[in-house]
C-alpha cells in the first residue's frame, strides 16, 4: 500500500513538470552526505527508559538523488521535481551504564518532492538559489538484536518531507547543495516522531 502512495505521488510529481510551460528543462543527478539526527517517539522513550538502554540518535547519511529543473535560466523562479534515496550507517543500541551492546539499528527513505528554486545571485552569472520544497516518501528503520531470542525487525511508514536549503552553481555543469530536510511518519505507533537529515550535495546538471 505504502509502495503503490509513493509510486502515485510520483507520477503526480513529474506529470506536473510534464505540463509547465517552461522552456528549459534540465536533468541532473547527485551524489549526498551528512548527518542524520533521530527523533524518537514517546512510546520508545519509555521502553529505553524503562530497559536502561541508550538509542543512538545521530547517524552518518549518504544517498543518491535525480531529478528534472524546469524554467528560463534567467528567471528569478525555477522549479523542479527531485527522487532521493537515503541510507544511514549502523549504530550500536547499547546498555546505558556499560559498554554492553544489544544490536543495530539503521534507517533508510525514498522521498519525492516538489521544489521551488529562488534566484539570489542578482546579476551574477553563476546562480545561487534559496530551496523550498515538500513531498511524500517511505523510510524504514531496522534493527538488528543481538540476541536470538529477539527478531530482528524492518518497520515502515509513509512520510511527509519538508526541505530547505541553498544551490551554489559551480559551472553550468556542476552545482554544490547544502540542504536540511524533515522526514513526518504518518504510521501510528511508529518508534520515530521525525527525522532530520542535514547535508550537501554535488549534482550534474546535463
Amino acid at each position: 500500500m505504502e509502495s503503490k502512495i509513493m509510486l502515485t505521488s510520483i507520477a503526480a510529481l513529474f506529470l506536473s513538470v510534464a505540463g509547465a510551460n517552461a522552456t528549459e528543462y534540465r536533468p541532473f543527478v547527485g551524489f549526498t552526505m551528512g548527518l542524520s539526527d533521530a527523533n524518537y517517539s514517546e512510546h520508545a522513550e519509555d521502553f529505553a527508559l524503562a530497559g536502561q538502554i541508550d538509542l543512538p540518535e545521530d547517524f552518518f547519511n549518504i544517498g543518491l538523488e535525480a531529478g528534472v529543473r524546469f524554467g528560463e535560466y534567467t528567471k528569478i523562479y525555477n522549479g523542479g521535481v527531485m527522487l532521493n534515496l537515503d541510507m544511514t550507517t549502523n549504530r550500536n543500541i547499547q546498555d546505558k551504564f556499560t559498554d554492553a551492546k544489544y544490536g543495530k539499528v539503521r534507517a533508510s527513505s525514498m522521498s519525492a518532492t516538489y521544489d521551488n528554486y529562488f534566484r539570489l545571485s542578482g546579476d551574477k552569472k553563476s546562480r545561487i538559489d534559496a530551496v523550498l520544497g515538500a513531498g511524500l516518501g517511505v523510510m524504514n528503520y531496522h534493527i538488528d538484536w543481538k540476541s536470538n531470542a529477539v527478531n530482528d525487525e524492518t518497520v515502515y511508514s509513509t512520510i511527509l518531507v519538508l526541505k530547505a536549503g541553498m544551490d551554489f552553481e559551480l559551472t553550468h555543469n556542476i552545482t554544490l547543495s547544502a540542504t536540511g530536510r524533515m522526514f513526518i511518519p504518518t504510521r501510528g505507533h511508529y518508534s520515530l516522531d521525525a527525522q532530520y537529515l542535514f547535508g550537501g550535495a554535488v549534482k550534474y546538471m546535463f
